[in-house]
């Protein structure tokens, strides 16, 4: 118990610190074990064999971008299905930003039930400046695709030379945080896995 939560009080620090002290568009290379069986998660981008995810910042987002030395067809399929999802999810939340003004989507207002304060969220969203992940199921596969990102985005699939990138685009006022919780879960990703949390 005492060292899971300093691993976790170690790993808040080293993230939070790798995104004050970062200049740089791209994230360094994040490599996943290296295996030669598909692993149990048949939706997930990194645990198709060979493959590795960085994150590169963009002007309205950020975007995983995911290689393999192994099955780049598959590897692109899921990045495709991991992009649906995520639009199908946020699209409950309201209208998908694109990126060209801040509240896009957003009824500032209300948010249609969705909490815009600093605490916990409605339905498993916070979004406001606390909570994170506040009621997503980290355990499971609610845990990644569509539930894994929380700043409310569009996402979009595209190819690239042996692989594929996951672009996500928000508003103005939550680009820093989008490109932030998608350093945090590149960094977890690369441990072969999408599920965030294991029992």
């Amino acid at each position: 118990m005492r060292i899971t939560t300093f691993r976790s009080l170690c790993l808040g620090s080293l993230i939070a610190l790798a995104g004050a002290c970062s200049s740089s568009k791209t994230s360094a290379p994040t490599s996943t074990p290296k295996s030669t069986v598909v692993s149990g998660d048949t939706s997930c981008p990194v645990s198709v064999p060979g493959t590795s995810v960085t994150v590169e910042d963009a002007n309205n987002g950020a975007a995983f971008a995911f290689v393999t030395t192994g099955d780049v067809a598959e590897l692109r399929k899921r990045v495709g299905e991991m992009a649906k999802m995520h639009n199908d999810h946020h699209a409950s939340m309201g209208a998908l930003p694109d990126g060209k003004n801040e509240h896009a989507g957003h009824d500032m207002g209300g948010h249609a039930g969705h909490d815009m304060g600093s605490g916990g969220g409605h339905a498993g969203h916070d979004m406001g400046s606390g909570g994170g992940h506040a009621g997503h199921d980290m355990k499971g596969h609610a845990g990644h695709a569509g539930g894994m990102i929380g700043v409310h985005s569009k996402a979009t699939a595209s190819d690239i030379e042996g692989g594929a990138k996951l672009l996500f685009v928000s508003g103005g006022g939550d680009v820093a945080k989008l490109q932030g919780e998608l350093r945090m879960h590149a960094q977890h990703m690369s441990t072969g896995t999408c599920t965030m949390g294991k029992s």
